[in-house]
């Protein structure tokens, strides 16, 4: 028997091994550069963007604080440059994205079992590798973390959604072996074949000898399709209509994208991955209880401070059983308790932020991060001249909306097209989502992607619904997080 549906073998991924950034609005002219002055002046502590600690006043009462992480989990699914760099100006086109432009989940498969074995238990069915108690990440000695994007170590509530992804395709594995569930396409697993025959038997066919292992190619290529699937459904039906204006994530999943038009060769805009799905990082607390008896600030208020023994979130190191992250805290899924919830999408970042630990900026070396750019915001201002970024203004008029004055940005002239989208969201919608500039850049880049990715739900199968919750055709975090086993009943 062979992988059923035209699924890849659990060998190389059917998607690219990386990808490309563009523009989604080539004809608009790159704001003009103002370099490091500027961007000090929004970005550095006790600049335009520094929002001080958290306060009250500061949350979106209807966000659930874990949809920051899960942005960063989907942002780190597509997105990985590491090649530009400040102050050089670069074409987008040039450089390479060492992520698939695909939410196919390559951060948590890696290239699949056969090649990225590090990843998987060593067990025939491809399950993923976690520590013996389930707790965390499997590690070196050293710490470091067997995971496909080592940025998903940077905090530790990121690095425990990571688990919960990793026990979710176990535990679906599980099922689908069992014959509790069936694959994406309602069709239950066949028996697993007796063992092949010796391979000095005369006259056996090739089919038969290689019978277990074409079970197994099957076994992981439905648990992967139907991980995948449910995981884009949340995207769709979930992440965006909170995150997003209604009318415009309702408009693009229904009628496609405007501009956004990544045709035979997908890649990820600029406008999408060095601005409007930055909006997640005003919604960072400076602190969070993590679960009944361990609360901590995200980062700590001295980058230099000892990591051990853990007073902060920072990731790079163990998760002890007595810090694992509950979901109670996080996403509603509890009847009897509230999450905390996430910071308002504003153009103000917590001071946190502001000064970053080494280990929390990819490819930063202990002793060689410079304070000005251990600021998160001035490396976004930085980052979006070097790939030469329109203006907010710019983009708001492409669209067809009327830009946002100097009085509601608050500056002169043309602004950041980041700082634009978290001002537009401050300034129109009290921070509650995202504004039209904003909204229409990753709604039309989330389901543009997923209509031109051949393997994703709404190309192989539109009219699909998940089977995995127990209200068919529904499908939510938390029920993702119940599937995993990652809360209780």
């Amino acid at each position: 028997m062979s992988a059923s549906h035209g699924m890849p073998s659990r060998g190389l991924n059917n998607a690219e091994t990386s990808g490309s950034f563009g523009r989604m609005f080539p004809q608009l002219p790159p704001r003009r550069a103002t370099g490091l002055e500027t961007a000090l002046r929004f970005g550095a502590p006790g600049g335009l963007m520094d929002g001080g600690d958290t306060t009250d006043s500061q949350l979106d009462p209807e966000l659930p604080a874990g949809f920051t992480y899960f942005g960063q989990f989907v942002d780190h699914d597509l997105t990985l440059d590491v090649m530009s760099r400040f102050g050089e100006r670069t074409d987008p086109s040039a450089a390479t994205d060492f992520r698939t432009p695909r939410l196919d989940l390559d951060s948590l498969y890696g290239a699949g079992p056969v090649v990225s074995r590090h990843l998987y238990d060593g067990s025939p069915e491809g399950r993923l590798a976690l520590t013996p108690s389930g707790v965390d990440l499997a590690r070196t000695p050293a710490g470091v973390p067997f995971i496909g994007d080592p940025r998903n170590d940077e905090n530790l509530i990121l690095s425990q959604f990571h688990v919960a992804m990793i026990k979710f395709h176990n535990q679906v594995t599980t099922k689908l072996i069992a014959g509790d569930i069936t694959d994406a396409f309602g069709q239950p697993l066949p028996p697993r074949p007796e063992n092949e025959p010796p391979t000095q038997q005369p006259g056996v066919p090739l089919d038969q000898l290689l019978d277990v292992e074409n079970y197994y190619d099957t076994v992981f290529a439905g648990a992967r399709r139907l991980v995948q699937w449910h995981y884009q459904w949340i995207i769709v039906h979930e992440y965006l209509p909170l995150i997003a204006d209604a009318k415009i994530a309702r408009d693009v999943e229904e009628n496609g994208p405007r501009f956004f038009k990544p045709g035979g060769q997908p890649f990820i805009p600029v406008e999408f991955a060095v601005a409007a799905f930055r909006f997640g990082h005003p919604t960072v607390r400076t602190s969070y209880r993590v679960n009944e008896d361990f609360a901590a600030p995200i980062f700590p208020d001295d980058p230099n401070a000892p990591a051990n023994p853990r007073m902060d979130l920072r990731g790079g190191m163990t998760v002890l059983p007595e810090h694992a992250v509950d979901w109670r805290f996080f996403f509603d899924v509890s009847r009897t308790s509230e999450p905390q919830t996430a910071k308002r999408i504003e153009a103000t970042l917590n001071t946190q932020l502001l000064n970053l630990p080494v280990s929390a900026v990819p490819g930063a070396r202990q002793g060689a991060l410079a304070q000005p750019v251990a600021s998160l915001a001035v490396r976004n201002l930085l980052r979006s001249e070097t790939l030469g970024l329109p203006s907010g203004q710019d983009v708001a008029r492409a669209i067809g909306e009327i830009p946002l004055t100097d009085e509601e940005l608050g500056t002169t002239g043309p602004v950041y097209l980041w700082y634009y989208v978290l001002k537009e969201a401050e300034v129109l919608n009290r921070g509650r989502n995202l504004g039209p500039v904003g909204s229409r850049i990753v709604a039309e880049v989330l389901i543009g992607l997923l209509d031109a990715d051949p393997s994703s739900y709404r190309s192989v199968f539109p009219r699909w619904r998940p089977t995995l919750a127990e209200t068919p055709g529904r499908f939510e975090i938390a029920d993702l997080l119940y599937v995993a086993g990652a809360v209780g009943s």
